[in-house]
């Protein structure tokens, strides 16, 4: 798993590197139409994690899912993903099959067609942290980042500082 990281220090440029070329993706998408065109094609909204965030009135269901989403899955799908199920599929198929195969199913695991695309790609750039690094703590770490600016987010939206534009 690469639990001993002697320059963990790298960790400060790689995961704000992903953060914003994650964030670059979805504008890109956005931009140029495609998430429209999948929300009519399958009728996806957000996520029902994303739908608690923005409806909960109550700071305790607030709070456990931020914590959920910054730390908890972060530690839990990147042991699992990149840690457990990447260096299973390299090791019987080699490394971009597994690449491709541990992307798809961390994304598709998540259950919602019009975050697929993002989230494979996202699922990409983990692993290919993971095999840069050799360390599970990079993408936990990138991962842990990409889902906090998530959350900060949806609380500026929440609470007024942020608006998107309809669509």
């Amino acid at each position: 798993l690469g639990l001993r990281w002697s320059q963990w220090k790298w960790v400060v440029l790689i995961a704000p590197a992903v953060v914003f070329g994650m964030w670059l993706f979805l504008v890109v998408l956005e931009v140029s139409g495609f998430n429209g065109w999948m929300q009519q094609v399958t009728g996806d909204g957000v996520q029902e994690t994303v739908t608690l965030f923005q409806e909960t009135e109550d700071p305790l269901v607030l709070g456990m899912v931020s914590l959920l989403a910054v730390v908890v899955a972060p530690l839990t799908e990147e042991v699992i993903f990149r840690g457990y199920l990447y260096p299973v599929a390299k090791r019987f198929a080699g490394r971009v099959p597994a690449v491709l195969f541990s992307s798809l199913i961390f994304a598709a695991a998540h259950n919602i067609a019009l975050a697929l695309l993002p989230l494979f790609v996202l699922a990409v750039l983990l692993a290919w942290v993971y095999e840069r690094t050799g360390s599970i703590w990079a993408p936990i770490a990138c991962h842990a980042l990409f889902n906090s600016a998530t959350v900060v987010m949806q609380l500026l939206i929440r609470v007024g500082w942020v608006e998107i534009p309809a669509t």
